[in-house]
């Protein structure tokens, strides 16, 4: 995810991270000089960024965050907006559409939105490779996206959402491919991990291979 977002986010820049994690990428980000603004629903995870931010102070603010209100921020206060875990901890569609219309008021024109989802279609065939006994629950999973408080959308669904947004599309990559898989069997030597990540970064964003892809991000700007 880092180098679809260093290829497209400008120099710099006021970055709101809205569901921040233990800070990956706004550590990341920070360090290289963009000012970035985190936040988490998780306390467990606003504890990580506090420890992270108390032995290297590179973030400009940490907070408590539900990225489907933002209200603690004006209309068009960033030049970017991560929005990379909320999509797939909210099984309702109304939320997924709420969470993305925050990210986008607070986006400025022109700006940069990555949204991370789960893809139905790899999550259903690592469960099948887990356990074939649920094979009808797992076949069920195929047509609700929907597995406890997760939710997977397919890579078209995302599209769709980002359409109706009004979003104008920038990219739309595999994180990881079929990688998920190949760990599993673990038929990757540390020459075989160099040998597939140069290949995975060739065909990352080709449309054909998003579903084997465990995990995607989409980019796109506001309009």
């Amino acid at each position: 995810a880092t180098r679809h977002l260093e290829r497209h986010l400008p120099p710099r820049a006021k970055i709101l991270d809205c569901c921040a994690g233990g800070g990956i990428y706004a550590f990341h980000l920070a360090q290289a000089g963009h000012t970035i603004f985190a936040g988490d629903i998780v306390p467990y995870n606003l504890k990580l960024l506090h420890a992270k931010q108390k032995a290297s102070p590179l973030l400009a603010d940490i907070f408590l965050s539900d990225a489907r209100d933002l209200s603690r921020f004006p209309d068009a206060s960033f030049q970017a907006v991560l929005c990379m875990g909320a999509l797939y901890h909210l099984p309702k569609a109304a939320d997924r559409e709420l969470a993305m219309a925050e990210s986008l008021r607070v986006l400025e024109p022109g700006g940069l939105i990555a949204c991370t989802y789960m893809n139905r279609y790899a999550v259903a065939l690592n469960n099948m490779a887990e356990d074939l006994a649920n094979l009808d629950e797992i076949m069920g999973f195929l047509n609700t996206g929907q597995e406890g408080v997760f939710y997977a959308a397919t890579p078209r669904e995302m599209e769709d959402l980002a359409r109706r947004a009004g979003l104008l599309p920038v990219a739309h990559a595999a994180l990881d491919g079929p990688a998920i898989f190949l760990f599993k069997n673990k038929l990757l030597s540390a020459k075989g991990l160099r040998a597939f990540a140069t290949y995975h970064f060739t065909v990352c964003e080709e449309p054909d291979l998003l579903g084997y892809s465990y995990h995607n991000l989409f980019l796109g700007r506001k309009a």
